[in-house]
């Protein structure tokens, strides 16, 4: 059912005709199907007094004999269509499903005139139905009003604040802080990026705050950047931030690497305009709905510094139905825990039990913290439904910053030092439960830093020495990566004035089992023992020797080295040196970086 508010012409022309004997308001459903629609009138019609009327994209208008429709022999009306049921070329027709009306007047008998006749402007019988007519078409209009008032859509200030309210959404005003954030990526985008109105972000560090885009926008093809506008969800002073404390998108953007805002957030904007309240709404429709996956990461997202790609939802419906494990891959207070566990249990299902780790001294009994491992029908404890599991996966980063200017003085490299490791913190926390920790992106970040010049940087997970330490991580599928030092991470940032790189080639002789199974598949692994074990000690080095790069190197009852050789090139400057095995002695401003280790005979 649509409503929409008559004109106060067609009430004149109802009115003028019913009082002088005419038929009005002859009503029809408009469907095709139905068609052709009978007027099927008790006498002839005075063919120039047919009037026909009805909606047309919500709003009334009187159609065109012979131009939007026909009329038979037999008096009914049939719109003009063409192949394939469509409106002929320039015919419109009444919206589907809509009531639309026809007026006409009958020939009569002579001597059968009706008691009123004078339809001409100034008559007795016109003034009055033009003003009763003025009466109908103002209470149509209100009645539009209120019609309008009961939609998202259409309804407007406070009309809309009530219809809103139903579902818990309120006005932002002036009290809620606004402000500018900017979307940025790494390169420029290859193609447009979509930053949808509502994207959250949030400050990075304590105490969180976090806000809303209230626009959409497009970080078009081929730039680095979009401003969008945001507004505090939390009104009063929560909401003001200084500069640059913006740094989190909750849920991850393809395309797009990281948010800032350039300027503090201010309280004072304008009132939230009826177009953004009715997005929002929207959106908190959407979200309404509970007992799913989506409503459970949906609210919790909603938590200070919780990221959507921080949650992880695991199930099996075979094998455990009616159990959900639950993971927050973030450091949550007790407050915020409390917080996460009234959420859950306002969203959860009836009946399914959420097995999570947020340990809290809260008084939530449906939901037990702690491990709470659910067997099997073998017995067996399914890890990837382990609520108590580890939900960090600890790294080893160590890079070496290679400055544009030579000669820095002390508290400059210590200010490098802290920018490289902040570079690698961020590129680390942007990585959410079981997202990759990708190679290039640290690589790029530190790159970026002003005044770094060239980067050596080598990646592995702390329990997995042995990995390929040039090549993206991947933490597992329920655990997160991380380098701070509360989890187990370790970060190494050296700022060398310049970086000898070394290629190393060791002859190796395998030994006792070693020797047995795949031999290129030991050798491979005594390779990788080999390099870990001079890339992890070379830093220590005052000078490299083929003596002292040996010993750095300790035999496995698998393997031991019977042969070491190496080259040098100093990366910055591009010399390679020309002599096999050089003796350096390296100064403060040097520092040694192993970048490759080869079997001998297997390539320079």
């Amino acid at each position: 059912m649509s409503y929409a508010a008559e004109p106060y012409a067609q009430f004149v022309d109802d009115l003028v005709t019913s009082l002088t004997g005419g038929v009005v308001r002859r009503r029809f459903v408009f469907l095709p199907d139905a068609a052709p629609f009978a007027l099927a009138p008790t006498g002839a019609i005075v063919p120039s007094s047919l009037k026909v009327y009805g909606q047309v994209e919500r709003s009334y208008r009187r159609f065109e004999r012979d131009v939007d429709y026909t009329v038979s022999a037999d008096n009914s009306i049939a719109f003009r269509a063409q192949a394939g049921g469509v409106p002929a070329a320039g015919a419109v027709w009444p919206d589907a499903g809509t009531a639309f009306f026809a007026n006409f007047d009958e020939k009569r008998e002579a001597g059968a005139a009706p008691q009123l006749s004078d339809r001409n402007p100034g008559s007795v019988a016109r003034l009055l139905a033009e003003s009763f007519a003025r009466e109908y078409a103002v209470l149509s209009k209100q009645l539009e009003g209120v019609y309008e008032a009961g939609f998202i859509d259409t309804a407007k200030g406070r009309d809309l604040d009530q219809l809103v309210a139903l579902v818990g959404v309120e006005r932002r005003t002036r009290t809620f802080a606004a402000g500018t954030v900017v979307f940025s990526a790494i390169a420029p985008a290859s193609a447009d990026v979509a930053i949808q109105a509502g994207t959250r972000v949030s400050t990075a560090e304590p105490p969180f705050a976090t806000f809303e885009t209230t626009d959409a926008a497009t970080l078009h093809r081929g730039t680095l950047s979009a401003e969008v506008p945001i507004r505090a969800i939390a009104s009063g002073a929560p909401g003001v931030v200084l500069a640059q404390t913006i740094r989190v998108i909750h849920r991850p953007m393809l395309g797009i690497a990281s948010v800032q805002n350039p300027q503090a957030t201010s309280l004072g904007a304008a009132d939230e305009s009826d177009e953004a309240l009715r997005q929002r709404a929207r959106r908190a429709l959407q979200a309404a709905g509970r007992a799913t996956n989506g409503a459970l990461i949906g609210a919790l997202a909603a938590l200070p510094g919780v990221r959507e790609k921080d949650i992880l939802l695991d199930e099996d419906p075979l094998l455990r139905p009616g159990v959900v494990v639950l993971k927050i891959a973030a450091e949550l207070d007790d407050e915020s825990s409390e917080q996460a566990l009234e959420l859950i249990e306002r969203t959860r299902p009836a009946g399914v039990r959420i097995i999570h780790q947020l340990d809290t001294q809260g008084t939530i009994t449906a939901l037990g913290p702690g491990a709470n491992e659910v067997a099997d029908e073998s017995g067996d404890v399914n890890d990837s439904l382990d609520a108590g599991a580890e939900l960090f996966r600890p790294l080893v980063v160590k890079a070496i910053l290679v400055p544009a200017v030579a000669g820095l003085t002390a508290a400059e490299r210590n200010a490098l030092k802290l920018a490289g490791e902040t570079a690698l913190g961020a590129v680390v926390a942007d990585a959410g439960v079981g997202e990759p920790l990708v190679y290039n992106r640290a690589v790029a970040a530190l790159i970026a830093i002003p005044g770094v010049q060239d980067v050596a940087l080598e990646v592995w997970p702390k329990d997995t020495p042995l990995a390929a330490r040039h090549r993206n991580v991947f933490p597992g599928r329920g655990r997160r990566p991380t380098i701070s030092a509360e989890q187990g991470g370790i970060v190494e940032v050296r700022v060398a004035g310049k970086l000898l790189a070394l290629d190393v080639n060791v002859a190796i002789t395998l030994q006792g089992a070693g020797t047995l199974g795949d031999p290129q598949a030991n050798m491979e692994a005594a390779r990788l023992a080999v390099a870990a074990q001079l890339r992890d000690g070379v830093a220590s080095l005052a000078q490299l020797t083929v003596p002292a790069l040996r010993g750095l190197i300790v035999d496995a009852e698998t393997y031991t080295v019977s042969a070491l050789t190496y080259r040098g090139e100093y990366v910055s400057d591009g010399v390679r040196l020309k002599d096999e095995n050089p003796a350096v002695t390296l100064t403060a401003l040097e520092s040694a970086w192993v970048r490759s280790v080869l079997l001998l005979g297997a390539g320079a």
